[in-house]
């Protein structure tokens, strides 16, 4: 494949995650009740590890979605916002195969007109698995050189 054509698709899949991340982390600081809702779900949890995830995710998304999309330290927001996916497909796995019900609040309410919020989708099932799946496919994509020589 063109390198050229690689590296288009890795720019468009960096701004497409950060936006993801700053989109969510935004309407999370807006209103995280949903984030609150869906880890009180998780009883074997610390309490304070809770409180620490409620209280940074909203902030975190938000700045590495911000670094994503704006390219600077990609040394640093490739891996970080990877990570953030990779830990949203695992809870995702983890809400299908524990029967979580409900909305997670990646994306808003459905109800309040949110067009992110009905494309995506954000309640525990199938369709979340496979969505997070695409996303760390499409952060691990981020990590591929095409320069570099394979032996």
């Amino acid at each position: 494949m063109n390198n050229r054509v690689i590296r288009y698709f890795q720019i468009v899949s960096r701004v497409v995650l950060g936006a993801l991340l700053l989109i969510a982390g935004i309407l999370k600081l807006q209103d995280n009740s949903a984030l609150f809702e869906t880890m009180a779900y998780i009883t074997w949890l610390p309490t304070g590890f809770k409180s620490f995830v409620i209280d940074l995710l909203p902030f975190a998304e938000v700045l590495i979605g911000a670094l994503l999309i704006t390219g600077i330290f990609k040394s640093v927001a490739i891996p970080a916002g990877a990570l953030v996916y990779l830990g949203f497909f695992a809870f995702a796995i983890y809400g299908l195969g524990s029967g979580m019900e409900g909305d997670c609040g990646c994306f808003g309410e459905v109800e309040d007109g949110n067009i992110l919020a009905m494309v995506l989708g954000s309640t525990f099932g199938w369709s979340m698995v496979i969505r997070n799946g695409i996303f760390v496919a499409m952060a691990g994509f981020l990590f591929w050189n095409p320069n570099s020589k394979s032996e």
